[in-house]
C-alpha cells in the first residue's frame, strides 16, 4: 500500500527527546564533582611554548576545586610570551574537576582543559599566548608534607 505509513518508525524529535531523558536519567549532572580526586604532584615533559619540565602541586576540594601551585623551567628566560618568566618560574594555579573534565587556570603560563585517563595521567591541551598545546601530565607522587 503506497499510501500507509509505517507505524513502526518513530519522528526524529521523539528519538531525540528519548535520548535526551536516558542522558539525564543515567548520571551525575555534568557540573559535580568527579570522584577521582587529583590531589598530588604532577609533571609533563611537554613544552608549552618556551615552558618546560612543568610541575603542579594540586589540593581538590571535596565540592571539585583545586588549588595549587606550580614551577617551571623557561630556557631562555623572560620570553616575549608568557612574559616577565625567569629561568625558573612558579605560580599558583586553581580550577574544577568536574564530571565533564578538569579545567585549570595556570596562572602565567595558560589555562589546561582536559579529562582524566585514569588515576595517574591527565591529557589535554594548554592555551597559552593564542596558541594551543597538547599536554600529557603524569601523577608523581602525593601532596609534600610540609
Amino acid at each position: 500500500m503506497a499510501g500507509r505509513a509505517d507505524s513502526t518508525k518513530v519522528p526524529g524529535w521523539i528519538r531525540s527527546l528519548m535520548l535526551l531523558v536516558v542522558f539525564t536519567a543515567c548520571g551525575p549532572p555534568l557540573s559535580e564533582p568527579s570522584s577521582l580526586n587529583l590531589s598530588g604532584r604532577w609533571t609533563s615533559t611537554d613544552h608549552i611554548g618556551p615552558i618546560v619540565n612543568l610541575e603542579m602541586v594540586l589540593s581538590q576540594n571535596a565540592d571539585g576545586t583545586i588549588t595549587g601551585t606550580w614551577v617551571a623551567d623557561v630556557p631562555p628566560p623572560h620570553p616575549a610570551c608568557p612574559p616577565e618568566l625567569s629561568p625558573r618560574s612558579n605560580g599558583t594555579v586553581n580550577g574544577n574537576n568536574t564530571v565533564i573534565g578538569i579545567t585549570l587556570a595556570i596562572l602565567g603560563t595558560g589555562d589546561f582543559q582536559g579529562q582524566a585517563i585514569d588515576g595517574g595521567t591527565l591529557h589535554g591541551s594548554i592555551l597559552s599566548c593564542s596558541n594551543l598545546y597538547p599536554v600529557t601530565w603524569t601523577l608523581a607522587g602525593p601532596v609534600p608534607a610540609g
